[in-house]
């Protein structure tokens, strides 16, 4: 803008020069036309009439325009140097705009960085409040698991006392009937010695024969009985050593058990008979037991074998 405005300022002052010498040339030609002596024509010339024209008010409107084309250039300049210091103000607030703006992004930076490490931190504190709450939960299994096994130990080791109970309690009743045996057989010497009479020590000889022969009967049968009921304990100790718990067992179960058996002891099939008050899952469990025991109690149970025996199994809680 300010080059074209010095084109045309530059125009206007050639064609104010070039105006001006012609007018000039113009007068210098007149005067030397009027001057000239043209004797050669005698016939008089006609006068020449010279208008001058006074260049004094066009010089000084083209001074007028000169100063008033340098004011507008001064103006223009003076423009010039405003637009161009707004612009390096412009500039200058456009950079500190833009410094601002790092900062802010920095600090926008350092806050998100701040922030990540405040969120890793209590990540890392969950995670580690996660590890003991697992390591408490597992500590607790184990010591659930080691309750739940001293509970079963202190159950096997309370029916072993059972079971210790009853075959003291069964050699107190053998005892119990040899005593009576032996109290008995001394009865009957007294008698047979007090008899004085063949005849009477006939009839206490024969008394004493049929009181032997039932005394033995009833030793036999005593002892059957007492060693059957031993080798029934025996097999329900067995059983229920090896028996495994299922969770769905309740207290108060009570099933009988019929077992078969081959001579030596071997187990060749289980079942159970009614009565039974148990779940499936406990009776599978009771079946599992028997197979696990695999072989019965044979040797010095010889004359209370069967191949099928029953027992009553039973778990109170």
């Amino acid at each position: 803008m300010i080059s074209q405005a010095r084109k045309r300022a530059l125009k206007e002052q050639a064609q104010a020069l070039g105006l001006a010498l012609g007018v000039h040339l113009l007068m210098v030609g007149v005067l030397v036309l009027g001057s000239w002596n043209w004797q050669p024509f005698e016939s008089e010339m006609p006068p020449v009439q010279v208008t001058l024209v006074d260049m004094g008010p066009v010089v000084e409107q083209r001074r007028a325009e000169e100063t008033e084309r340098q004011a507008e250039q001064q103006a223009l300049e003076q423009q010039r140097r405003a637009q161009a210091e707004r612009e390096r103000q412009a500039q200058e607030q456009a950079r500190r705009d833009e410094e601002r703006q790092r900062e802010a992004e920095e600090q926008a930076r350092q806050e998100a960085e701040r922030r990540a490490r405040e969120e890793a931190r209590r990540q890392q504190e969950v995670e580690r409040r996660q590890r003991e709450l697992e390591e408490q939960r597992r500590a607790e299994d184990r010591a659930r698991r080691e309750e739940q096994r001293r509970a079963a130990e202190e159950e096997r080791r309370r029916e072993e006392q059972e079971r210790m109970q009853e075959l003291a309690e069964l050699r107190a009743q053998r005892e119990e009937a040899q005593q009576r045996r032996e109290e008995q057989e001394r009865r009957l010497a007294e008698i047979a010695q007090r008899r004085e009479a063949a005849e009477a020590e006939q009839r206490a000889r024969e008394e004493a024969e049929r009181l032997r022969l039932a005394d033995e009967q009833a030793q036999a049968d005593a002892r059957r009985a007492t060693l059957q009921e031993e080798y029934i304990i025996t097999i329900r100790t067995l059983v229920t050593r090896n028996w495994n718990r299922p969770p769905t067992t309740r207290a108060g179960v009570a099933c009988t058990v019929r077992v078969f058996q081959i001579p030596g002891g071997e187990i060749i099939a289980a079942e159970i008979v009614r009565p039974c008050n148990a779940d499936e899952a406990t009776r599978r469990s009771i079946i599992a037991a028997v197979n696990r025991v695999g072989e019965l109690p044979y040797r010095g149970y010889e004359s209370v074998f069967n191949r099928e025996i029953e027992f009553l199994f039973r778990f109170d809680g």
